[in-house]
């Protein structure tokens, strides 16, 4: 699973991309997530071993990739970070 802010898409589809191209199964949403989508995020971590947390500052604002983050922490899926800008800082 790719768990990223939709102002980083580009470069998180191309990421997604590369991974399929290399047969790797890799969720990723491609729409914003609210409401009943959140459960489909849910399942897609629960299915998840591994979950790429793209880093930015966007990401670390956003209350949804933050929910991503902590329930893929809590299920003990592998985080992979990856920071999305080499002037992001992360905490």
């Amino acid at each position: 699973m790719i768990s990223y802010s939709h102002r980083d898409r580009q470069l998180c589809y191309q990421i997604h991309e590369r991974l399929v191209q290399d047969e790797f199964s890799v969720w990723i949403d491609r729409d914003n997530m609210h409401g009943a989508t959140m459960t489909a995020m849910a399942e897609a971590i629960e299915n998840s071993e591994f979950v790429l947390i793209c880093m930015s500052d966007t990401y670390k604002q956003s209350v949804y990739c933050q929910s991503e983050a902590h329930y893929a922490f809590e299920r003990r899926c592998h985080l992979i970070p990856l920071i999305m800008k080499p002037t992001y800082k992360p905490d």
